[in-house]
């Protein structure tokens, strides 16, 4: 297989990847809630995509720019999903949600 067909395939997986997130962040805006989502996976997803980015960067410069369609679009809708959890947490229906609350002694901020 040639270079330029390999670099097409690398190029497409790429971007189908990076949009993966985009289908769950139009399903949580349609139902205006996040229930079901997990913090921790978000927070995973998100340290990884930023890690990796970084390693590919720091190892091969914008050989393989790609990836960065990948991370870069990836890491967007992941922001967008911290923000959906947010600003639906008090939706009804959201109740095992995240909470985001801050606990200062016996008082909630």
């Amino acid at each position: 297989m040639s270079d330029t067909v390999i670099y097409i395939i690398g190029t497409l997986g790429n971007i189908l990847f990076g949009f993966k997130s985009l289908f769950q962040v139009i399903e949580c805006y349609k139902k205006k809630s996040t229930k079901g989502l997990s913090l921790g996976m978000l927070l995973a997803d998100f340290g990884g995509n930023v890690a990796c980015a970084y390693f590919i960067f720091a190892t091969t410069g914008f050989k393989l720019f790609p990836q960065y369609i990948n991370y870069g679009f990836a890491t967007l809708w992941l922001i967008v999903l911290f923000i959906q959890m947010f600003k639906y947490r008090h939706n009804k229906g959201d109740t095992d949600g995240v909470q985001f609350t801050l606990r200062v002694g016996r008082d909630r901020i």
